[in-house]
């Protein structure tokens, strides 16, 4: 499956140029993660990331791939904590216009994800690793308006099933990042389901001032949130400067 996932991103990254209309995503965010194992505090800090974006028109389609990575730092009564990474190595959304007249346009559809955040709190549990991972479908829906030469545009994205995973027992005397962690642990008893079980709403706000300039600026809102067993939440804030090419 992985050499799968792997095949088809090369294969997108070799294809881009020819075919693909191409922006780059330097994103600032203000994070907070809420892990039942902290007991019940709420770590708030600062999260960078950088968002790859390819979209391909074919007539009334739109297929976008959307890579991201970041890191961040979070802090809560004197202690530190570690959004150690954030990655989304699939990212794809498909949508299909069902509404364009006068510079308006409405369009729907969906969105597969792999997402995986990884989380280390040295004050409170050594050198544990912990995660929330999601694999999954959502539903997508996008509304933009034109005039003149500048665009807004705003997209809302919620999750509707699929499989997540997430800490749920340690031992907080064992202290191990050995690199296997990484990926085993990520889809250790993966579950699923549906709004029972987790959920991951994007709400995004754009607004391009000159569309040939080619940058544009976003407000984009990020909830996670898996329910079973020991919870996790997560919300990022983000500011976002998006460059075209």
């Amino acid at each position: 499956m992985l050499k799968r996932i792997f095949f088809t991103i090369t294969v997108l990254f070799v294809l881009h140029p020819v075919y693909a209309q191409v922006n780059h995503d330097i994103m600032l965010g203000f994070l907070q993660i809420k892990d039942q194992h902290n007991l019940g505090m709420v770590f708030n800090g600062i999260h960078v990331m950088y968002r790859y974006g390819a979209l391909w028109k074919i007539g009334n389609h739109e297929i976008a791939y959307q890579p991201k990575l970041g890191l961040g730092a979070v802090f809560t009564h004197g202690m530190s904590g570690f959004q150690a990474l954030t990655i989304a190595p699939v990212n794809a959304t498909w949508t299909i216009s069902i509404y364009e007249q006068n510079g308006r346009s409405i369009r729907a559809g969906t969105n597969l994800a792999a997402d995986y955040s990884y989380q280390l709190y040295p004050f409170l549990h050594n050198g544990h690793l912990f995660w929330a991972t999601e694999t999954g479908i959502s539903g997508v829906v996008q509304y933009s308006r034109k005039w003149e030469s500048r665009h807004v545009a705003v997209c809302l994205k919620n999750s509707l099933f699929g499989f997540t995973s997430h800490t749920q027992k340690h031992d907080p005397h064992f202290f191990s990042l050995q690199a296997k962690d990484w990926v085993a642990k990520a889809h250790e008893k993966m579950k699923f389901g549906s709004y029972d079980t987790y959920n991951h709403t994007t709400i995004s706000f754009e607004y391009v001032p000159d569309i040939a300039q080619k940058h544009s600026f976003l407000y984009e809102f990020d909830y996670f949130g898996s329910f079973y067993g020991m919870k996790f939440f997560r919300i990022n804030h983000n500011l976002i400067w998006r460059i075209a090419r």
